[in-house]
């Protein structure tokens, strides 16, 4: 609605500067032409990133895993806060993940590590396991894009028992985004002080 008002408000813009003297005129219904056809062009383009961008229900793991291999292959660095990250078990998934991790694109933060969680941190994958920091986060979610505000989004998962999970993804304007880049900052700078303690408490031992 805002950017049909918007056209009707240059149309009557238009109109005051160059009045009708009687029928319009061809010039005149052409200016009317493109000008809508310009905002209805925009009108459309929001409708369709506004769908794209609004919550998802998936009711089935592969569907979820579908929807997670699609996001990943066309992301660039990604920041993934997960449990367990069980779900990268999948081939395709893993498939996908190993390459981000040998370009130095993929940060995990996890409860615990897992084999396939420690295998990427091997080819290069960041791995903090915020398990021993005394605390977990109730959000799960996948920074995308991570360090590109221009195109970067995070997808936030959640799921109640007996309903089917739900995936909504938030642009970077979005007050949830900054939360979930606060929060990777917040377990990144805990970790880093949790391993100069330990390293601290190894060198006076």
């Amino acid at each position: 609605m805002s950017w049909l008002a918007a056209a009707a408000s240059l149309i009557g813009l238009f109109f005051t500067l160059r009045p009708v003297r009687g029928d319009y005129s061809p010039g005149q219904i052409l200016i009317i032409f493109l000008i809508l056809l310009v905002f209805v062009w925009a009108a459309v383009a929001d409708l369709m990133e506004a769908r794209r961008r609004a919550a998802k229900k998936y009711k089935s793991q592969e569907k979820i895993n579908n929807y997670m291999h699609e996001m990943l292959k066309g992301a660039g660095r990604c920041e993934i806060c997960s449990r367990d990250a069980s779900w990268i078990s999948d081939e395709r998934i893993y498939s996908l993940l190993k390459g981000k991790a040998s370009r130095g694109e993929l940060t995990f933060l996890v409860h615990h590590s897992t084999k396939e969680v420690a295998g990427l941190g091997a080819l290069g994958a960041e791995v903090i396991e915020y398990g021993v920091l005394g605390f977990e986060p109730v959000t799960r979610f996948t920074v995308v894009n991570a360090g590109n505000m221009v195109s970067s989004y995070v997808a936030v998962g959640r799921k109640k028992p007996n309903e089917p999970h739900i995936i909504e993804e938030l642009d970077s304007s979005h007050p949830t985004y900054s939360m979930a880049q606060d929060l990777v900052r917040s377990i990144r700078a805990a970790n880093d002080q949790f391993k100069k303690k330990q390293e601290s408490v190894a060198y006076n031992a």
